[in-house]
């Protein structure tokens, strides 16, 4: 379970990195200042400075699958790991994955976080919103930044190398502890900073960055992370006006000492320019509120203990499907208060998936987490507080049914005890995908 796992290292950037306008230290001194490595260099340089210094404050959608693997065993020492995993990667034996699908916005400051499409940003730190698993930050600008504005030293040019993305000039280079701002978090404990070295690749024509690669493997031996690799590959995109060198994948592969593996792997897309918006109105009275004309009109709430009975529409696929991405109940019956209809049968719940994962072993397992906050009618949507009625295992023998391949179900309360807030968790034995249709039905109760 990837709870059993250290929580990955997870590079952030914890102030604002200013990029100062004074000479750093550029290639060895084996080079001459009019030499083509030293002069690709400062243009790569120069062009990644100007381009972190006109980021606009824009917001991306990134895609992150992530998956965690057991590598042959060789005993508890970071040096057998890593070997372990460079030689035998190939034979690697999934365990658990899931994916995520989150709003990023890049500001001026940081990153923040939030699930894709919702209404505000929730947390400047990505693992405040997922509980489970390896994550991590700073492919926007925090690498870029460190990296090009000074904390980078020790920079070599290896000569040019053929890549996928064709021939490119291929730097190394070191950002030591005293200057790093990568910072990592092992379980529960608060961040500590760590140095790493890495390479960058750029186009010897043109200068543009195209790829840079980071690995950290400088841990506590008591913390049980022995490597954390980072590739972040870029790409002009155009926002608004301007084109920008942004993110276009990035992946983190982490290694533990008991031979355990983590590997995010990210896409990024639908970058647009962030720009927040204020409505100043001169039509309201002493208490704020807009005349009569103008108010929405509202369904009526519904009384606290009110029970409903909710089926998916459309149906979730795992294989597409993500944490973050939107879902829709249906209510399957109406429901009356002293011979008055209260909740109509068709009334929508709308929602999101907040957790989708699957444990891998002998009996797979399937977990999801929902939370509704709205309900609809007739094109009205008001807010909604439930909680869940009957979550928990729904294996073929479970409480609930509607598991198709299980064997033995896992006790409920240990499901349960995750439940997000406002929301209720289920759990599957399923050895395939997962599709939660018209045969998956749950009960809610209104707060």
């Amino acid at each position: 379970m990837p709870t059993d796992h250290p929580q990955a290292a997870r590079p952030r950037r914890i102030r604002a990195l200013v990029l100062c306008g004074c000479a750093v230290a550029g290639l060895s001194a084996l080079y001459a200042a009019d030499s083509f490595a030293q002069i690709l260099f400062t243009r790569v340089r120069a062009d990644v400075i100007d381009n972190v210094k006109r980021f606009p404050r824009y917001t991306c959608v990134q895609t992150v699958v992530r998956s965690q693997f057991e590598l042959p065993k060789t005993g508890a020492s970071c040096t057998k790991a890593i070997a372990n995993e460079e030689r035998n990667s190939a034979d690697r034996v999934l365990r658990w994955h899931d994916r995520l699908r989150l709003d990023v916005a890049v500001g001026e400051q940081s990153e923040m976080f939030s699930w894709a499409g919702a209404s505000k940003f929730e947390s400047g730190d990505i693992s405040s919103m997922v509980a489970h698993g390896a994550s991590g930050s700073g492919e926007f600008g925090s690498f870029l930044a460190s990296v090009f504005g000074g904390d980078a030293e020790g920079f070599l040019y290896h000569g040019l190398k053929d890549m996928p993305f064709g021939r490119v000039a291929w730097y190394d280079f070191t950002v030591p502890l005293s200057k790093t701002h990568y910072q990592y978090s092992a379980g529960k404990r608060g961040y500590t900073k760590v140095g790493y070295h890495g390479s960058f690749f750029a186009d010897s024509d043109s200068a543009e960055l195209k790829e840079l690669d980071l690995q950290a493997d400088e841990f506590p031996v008591a913390d049980g992370v022995c490597r954390v690799a980072d590739k972040i590959e870029y790409a002009r995109i155009k926002i608004g006006e301007n084109t920008f060198m942004l993110p276009s994948a990035s992946s983190m592969d982490v290694v533990y000492s008991n031979s355990t593996e983590s590997l995010n792997e990210t896409s990024f897309g639908g970058c647009r320019e962030y720009v927040g918006e204020s409505t100043i109105r001169f039509d309201v009275d002493e208490n704020g509120n807009v005349p009569d004309a103008e108010k929405r009109p509202e369904l009526r709430p519904l009384p606290p203990k009110t029970h409903l009975r909710v089926r998916i529409s459309p149906p979730v696929d795992s294989d597409k499907a993500a944490a973050g991405d939107p879902i829709t109940g249906v209510l399957t019956a109406a429901v009356k208060e002293k011979n008055e209809i209260i909740a109509h049968a068709g009334d929508k719940l709308h929602g999101r998936i907040v957790r989708l994962e699957q444990t891998m072993g002998t009996l797979p397992r399937w977990t999801v987490a929902i939370l509704f906050e709205t309900i609809e009618r007739n094109g009205i949507e008001q807010k909604i507080s439930l909680k869940p009625d009957d979550d928990g295992d729904r294996s073929p023998s479970g409480p609930a049914g509607g598991g198709r391949r299980g064997i033995s179900p896992v006790a409920a309360s240990s499901i349960t005890s995750e439940r997000p807030p406002g929301g209720g968790i289920f759990s599957f034995q399923e050895y395939g995908n997962l599709v939660l249709g018209p045969k998956f039905e749950s009960e809610w109760e209104t707060r």
